[in-house]
């Protein structure tokens, strides 16, 4: 897909964000990867992708050595393993001076559980989270850090609501639909496979609603997505990402 450019406005902003003394870095981060979450949520059932795997960019080209100011790139699939390598990460990257506090996050969903603890580190951690992927130089000029725009769907919606700024550039996609879980078993008789689909009850929207209180999220967002059948996404408009407050298009 070729890069496309973000508005001046959203790169000024990224720079101001980045250059500010009271920008977030990566102690709030540490504070974060001790927090304890555990609920009973059900996975989202998606399409196969690849799992989600987290790394850095420079703040500018220019950068080189080990303390270099630097941000997090998060792509690919919610699994149920990417809280914990997130935090591993973390760990890793801590180790030298420089990590900051933004995340940049491009999901098609994923497990639900997995996602509100991904939520709730970024929430803890008063991290910046940004719809799309960072990209040095090119059109946004050269040594300025810029902003493919991403999408963000399913499980991941839920965790862009735990970042403590939610950043939604124009062009990026987000989308929702129901909770659900597909499950497969034996049959019993003639040894082939049979599966059938199964939803979030009672205790696991409750669940998502106090997780959505808790980082200051829109309830209407879950009823909207709860309407939406598992094996359709609802593309949501400008309009409904500030009506739920999923992000603006600056920081």
């Amino acid at each position: 897909m070729a890069f496309q450019r973000v508005s001046e406005g959203v790169a000024r902003s990224m720079r101001k964000l980045f250059s500010a003394k009271g920008a977030p870095r990566a102690h709030a981060f540490a504070r974060s990867v001790r927090s304890a979450f555990a609920l009973a949520v059900m996975g989202l059932f998606a399409a196969p992708a690849a799992a989600m795997t987290f790394s850095t960019i420079p703040i500018s080209p220019e950068c080189t050595g080990s303390g270099c100011p630097r941000a997090v790139i998060a792509h690919g699939e919610i699994n149920s393993d990417a809280p914990n390598q997130f935090s591993a990460f973390l760990r890793n990257e801590m180790q030298m001076p420089g990590l900051h506090a933004v995340v940049f996050l491009n999901s098609p969903g994923g497990n639900v559980e997995s996602a509100l603890r991904l939520g709730t580190l970024f929430h803890a951690a008063g991290a910046a989270v940004v719809v799309g992927q960072p990209t040095l130089g090119g059109r946004v000029g050269a040594g300025q850090l810029g902003v493919v725009p991403g999408h963000c769907a399913s499980a991941c919606v839920y965790a862009l609501m735990g970042a403590k700024k939610r950043v939604v550039p124009s062009g990026a996609r987000l989308g929702v639909h129901r909770m659900s879980a597909r499950l497969t078993a034996r049959e019993p008789a003639g040894g082939g496979t049979m599966s059938s689909r199964i939803f979030a009850g009672s205790p696991e929207i409750e669940a998502l609603r106090t997780y959505v209180s808790r980082v200051g999220g829109s309830q209407e967002l879950i009823s909207l997505a709860e309407s939406i059948p598992p094996e359709q996404i609802r593309v949501l408009s400008p309009a409904e990402i500030r009506r739920y407050r999923l992000g603006s298009p600056k920081l």
